[in-house]
């Protein structure tokens, strides 16, 4: 899942120019419309996966909860200022920003720097409140009807939260990060229901696509319904696709594995690579939208992934030989 969702994710920045770019109404327009609306399930599945990720190992145990916040927040957070810092400097270079140290502690608190870094804003408020959401899923007696009440407080907060830099308040995202809590406790019930209703996700991940397509295209005041109902049944489909080929890319587990722990920073890098592209074929004079979004397509989604799993090979390689040396030592 978190594969598909780092791959989508590039995708949906890329065709978003498409998006802009072409003519309103156009076949090409409404092309990539589709594609970059029915892979906009990105952020909730990168939180959901997350309260599976940081709550799995705590299904019967107690959590810590300064060291698993110290853990999760620094794991997040140090790449996240590093790639800050690495934003800026090439921001400037290009004559966007100007130096100064009040606006990049700014952006860096408010996830301003580039467009896509609100992430790590919401899933730092996430693991700072997870325990506490945790214990609520973990005790209640009815977790079908608390997830419901959250949805429920989740959507209208979406719907009603319209202040600046309101995107990024985790109230937007709470549910998903509590599904993927309720998996943690509840995996067969989940995985059984999911095997059970194949077809009616997929047919609802189709049907919540289109009605998502349709909102973005005729600017309908359903926005933030159609996102939320389109964003909860992804989830459901995207778990469905991993079941679907988890057996059969098995063999592949450690590429998988790898890429999976490379995701992190592939989010982090591909915008950076991308905005390079877009200022190189300015500078080429290539006027087509059609050639630029082929190029973009060729060049940042394989560099950015080729990139991002060799830093964590290495990085992987020299953990395992400290780790080697320390067994050796002792």
């Amino acid at each position: 899942m978190r594969c598909i969702a780092c791959i989508a994710v590039i995708i949906v920045h890329i065709t978003a120019i498409g998006v802009t770019d072409y003519m309103q109404g156009s076949l090409p327009h409404i092309l990539t419309l589709i594609i970059n609306r029915s892979l906009k399930f990105t952020t909730p599945i990168f939180v959901f996966l997350s309260g599976i990720t940081g709550f799995y190992s705590y299904r019967n145990r107690d959590i810590d909860y300064i060291s698993f916040v110290i853990k999760r927040v620094k794991k997040v957070i140090i790449p996240y200022f590093i790639w800050c810092v690495l934003y800026y400097i090439y921001f400037i270079r290009l004559g966007f920003y100007g130096f100064d140290i009040v606006f990049f502690i700014k952006s860096f608190i408010a996830g301003n720097m580039s467009y896509h870094l609100y992430f790590v804003i919401i899933i730092t408020q996430l693991y700072i409140l997870g325990p506490i959401f945790y214990g609520l899923i973990k005790k209640s007696n009815n977790k079908i009807m608390l997830l419901f009440i959250f949805a429920v407080i989740n959507l209208l907060c979406a719907q009603f939260l319209n202040f600046k830099l309101s995107d990024r308040i985790f109230l937007k995202y709470m549910f998903f990060y509590l599904i993927g809590m309720y998996v943690t406790l509840e995996y067969n019930k989940f995985k059984s229901w999911i095997e059970n209703h194949k077809a009616i996700i997929t047919i609802g991940y189709i049907t919540f696509s289109i009605f998502y397509i349709l909102v973005t295209y005729y600017q309908w005041e359903l926005y933030s319904l159609s996102w939320f109902l389109f964003s909860t049944i992804s989830i459901f489909f995207v778990y469905l696709i991993g079941l679907a080929v988890k057996d059969k890319f098995i063999k592949f587990y450690g590429y998988i594995r790898l890429f999976s722990q490379s995701s992190y920073y592939v989010y982090l890098m591909h915008p950076m690579i991308l905005t390079t592209m877009i200022m190189i074929t300015e500078k080429l004079g290539i006027l087509s939208i059609t050639k630029k979004l082929i190029i973009y397509f060729v060049v940042v989604i394989p560099l950015s992934v080729i990139l991002s799993l060799s830093y964590t090979k290495i990085k992987n390689t020299i953990k395992d030989k400290r780790k080697a040396k320390t067994l050796v030592t002792n």
